[in-house]
């Protein structure tokens, strides 16, 4: 039997069709659908992840500037306690984003680990009645500090696998959570100690920056105690005076 020649050429017509951008939940949809089919171990077209499409999806949610036309340094800041972190503006949609996907039962988790609905809590602006029935603490800095630290699997570092996507740095940052809802608050510590032995030993020419290495990993530790501190108290521990 002949094959159909124009029904042939309807389905690559069709394959080279761009996606629209125009409304943000089909967008979301489109691009978790992708996932799932890489998943499952489907040949899929990973255009999303292209400057342009990254552009799209950066207009179309509102962000400052398309994440995939810029550096690190350029999509962060200088916080004053002195790592870099994501602008406040587009740290606040990110993390809408997924707050919102979180509600609308996106994530599903796995057969061997159930997904936390509260993974965000942390984040999510101080609140009594909370999300997911719980508690939310407030820590917007700490969730910045993350985008910023999961960019490196950017386009900066030269092992770009995220093309800087919005949202795939930000499911980076929740797959390190699903491990410790305190991971980015223990990484601080460890990275700021990690500096301070690299300086001491590259010797004096480094050693003048030791100081104020010094001083941001004392911040960073005592962020970290409060953060468990904090932790101790919502789960009811009993500690020594």
């Amino acid at each position: 039997m002949a094959k159909n020649p124009s029904a042939k050429q309807s389905v690559l017509e069709e394959k080279e069709i761009p996606f629209a951008y125009t409304s943000k939940s089909e967008t979301l949809a489109y691009i978790m659908r992708k996932l799932a089919a890489l998943n499952e171990g489907k040949s899929i077209d990973l255009d999303f992840v292209s400057a342009a499409d990254v552009g799209k999806f950066c207009k179309l949610f509102g962000f400052e500037q398309n994440w995939a036309a810029h550096t690190i340094n350029e999509i962060c800041k200088t916080s004053k306690y002195g790592p870099h972190i994501a602008h406040e503006g587009d740290s606040r949609i990110v993390l809408d984003i997924i707050r919102d996907m979180i509600k609308r039962g996106v994530f599903v988790g796995t057969n061997e680990q159930r997904f936390d609905k509260t993974i965000l809590n942390d984040f999510l602006p101080k609140s009594r009645t909370g999300f997911q029935d719980k508690p939310t603490l407030g820590h917007f800095w700490e969730w910045r500090y993350a985008l910023q630290v999961e960019l490196e699997h950017g386009r900066t570092r030269g092992t770009n696998v995220t093309n800087n996507h919005p949202l795939l740095t930000a499911l980076i940052v929740m797959a390190h959570l699903t491990e410790d809802s305190l991971y980015y608050a223990r990484l601080w510590v460890m990275e700021t100690s990690g500096e301070i032995s690299k300086s001491a030993r590259q010797g004096a020419g480094a050693l003048s920056d030791l100081g104020a290495v010094a001083k941001e990993n004392h911040t960073a530790q005592c962020y970290l105690a409060k953060r468990l501190h904090e932790k101790a108290q919502m789960d009811g521990v009993d500690l020594p005076e």
